[in-house]
């Protein structure tokens, strides 16, 4: 066979491969998903909480009345919760920066309020009915006070910083009647003592014995890629690493994220400066909006979280968890509190539960606390606490799983707490017993 025959027929055979492959193209139709099948194109930054609005975490955790010479509570935290919300109703007027932060307290009765943290005077419209187009002056409050007149009741905002300002409003007699009329019965009512006897500190706990829910949540764990999806927007790639049980670690060039406490608990961290030209610290009122801005964005409140610490000063924000109105202040796996912390205006530090508390888990049983007086001569005597240091005391829970093997459920236990150095501790060597024969539960330090 000729060469130049060989050569064709080659190019002949070519040419029906080429042609082959030229049509398989044409009737090749790839397989895409449409985005109209679903959101799997998109990438999920929702946790599947809620968003709030920024004065729903604001609540007092002291409501005490003041009245013919004794102070009184209510006896459940959740009259006391029902009492403030009616108060956001009020009609504030006249609302300005007054030089006196004292009070004028008369022989009759006049209530109090102190909040968990000092609160940016910015929110006083937000948490009530200001009539007043002027803007609010600068300063922050974490105590009200209430007295009664002839022409319904005098407020006073008023803050334990010595350079904050205080700030007077009034009421008319129709909000003071629904004030007063909200404690005129007695049984709901729970006298208390003021610890130590200290006027300045002005830390109020119940005198007598305390009965107390003691309950179960069952919980489920909040997925982790949203957060990523948030946290990492603009990653093209991010390294994943496996630890222990549910643990695992991703970064790229800027950021970390951790989960931690066997998958429970979630840390992110942003590893570089912020680099803005313009940058600036965030006052405390931008500091708590940021914030809740920022956990709206993924729908981030995924149990009732309340304010409980917001420190400007090294640009900081905490909010605690809450079951039955009870602060929870303790925890193996530090799952009961949300942590931000901030570089400018840019998120440096995130911590928060990677749990989704379920409060309706059938298992409530009352549990019976020592009294104020009790615990207030215990913390007097003991050589483990400095009575000048104690900067609060209350009842809260302490949550622990029910077993390693099984921690889809959780313990609530109350206990009464002392706060020192900014730090809650469970008090030592206090007991309570439940109120139907059952057995009672050591407290041990925190």
């Amino acid at each position: 066979m000729k060469v130049e025959t060989l050569k064709s027929i080659i190019l002949v055979i070519l040419i029906g491969f080429s042609l082959l492959l030229t049509v398989g193209l044409w009737y090749y139709q790839p397989e895409y998903e449409s985005a109209e099948d679903g959101d799997s194109l998109i990438d999920e930054t929702s946790i599947e909480g809620e968003e709030v609005e920024i004065s729903s975490l604001i609540e007092p955790d002291q409501f005490i009345l003041h009245l013919d010479g004794a102070h009184y509570s209510f006896r459940t935290p959740a009259d006391t919760r029902l009492t403030f919300n009616d108060m956001r109703n009020w009609k504030l007027t006249g609302l300005t920066t007054t030089e006196n932060r004292e009070p004028q307290f008369n022989e009759g009765n006049w209530v109090e309020l102190s909040f968990p943290t000092r609160i940016p005077s910015k929110m006083i419209p937000e948490l009530f009915n200001v009539e007043s187009d002027n803007e609010v002056p600068s300063g922050q409050f974490n105590r009200m006070f209430i007295t009664f007149n002839t022409n319904g009741a005098e407020l006073m905002f008023a803050s334990d910083s010595e350079s904050s300002a205080a700030f007077s409003a009034s009421i008319g007699p129709d909000d003071a009647d629904q004030l007063v009329d909200s404690y005129s019965d007695e049984e709901l009512l729970a006298e208390q003592t003021l610890f130590a006897g200290d006027e300045d500190k002005r830390i109020y706990i119940p005198k007598d014995r305390v009965t107390v829910q003691e309950d179960s949540v069952e919980t489920a764990r909040i997925d982790i890629l949203p957060l990523k999806n948030e946290l990492f927007p603009d990653s093209p790639v991010v390294n994943i690493s496996e630890g222990s049980t549910n643990e695992q670690r991703l970064t790229d060039n800027s950021r970390r994220l951790e989960t931690l406490a066997n998958g429970n608990r979630m840390e992110y961290t942003k590893l570089t400066p912020n680099t803005s030209e313009v940058q600036r610290a965030l006052n405390s009122y931008d500091l708590l909006e940021r914030s809740v801005n920022f956990i709206n964005t993924h729908e981030g409140w995924t149990d009732t979280f309340r304010l409980s610490e917001l420190n400007p000063s090294n640009s900081s924000i905490v909010y605690n968890m809450y079951f039955n109105d009870i602060p929870l202040l303790s925890s193996a796996d530090d799952v009961h509190r949300i942590r931000l912390e901030y570089d400018g205006d840019e998120e440096q530090r995130y911590v928060r539960p990677l749990r989704d508390f379920d409060p309706s888990y059938p298992n409530p049983n009352e549990v019976e606390l020592p009294g104020g007086e009790d615990v207030a001569a215990f913390l007097v005597d003991s050589r483990q606490y400095n009575v000048n240091l104690i900067e609060d005391i209350k009842i809260g829970y302490t949550i622990t799983p029910q077993s390693q093997n099984y921690q889809q459920v959780y313990d609530l236990i109350p206990v009464w707490f002392v706060k020192e150095n900014g730090n809650w501790k469970e008090i030592n060597e206090l007991s309570s017993s439940s109120g139907e024969g059952g057995v009672a539960h050591a407290v041990g330090t925190n």
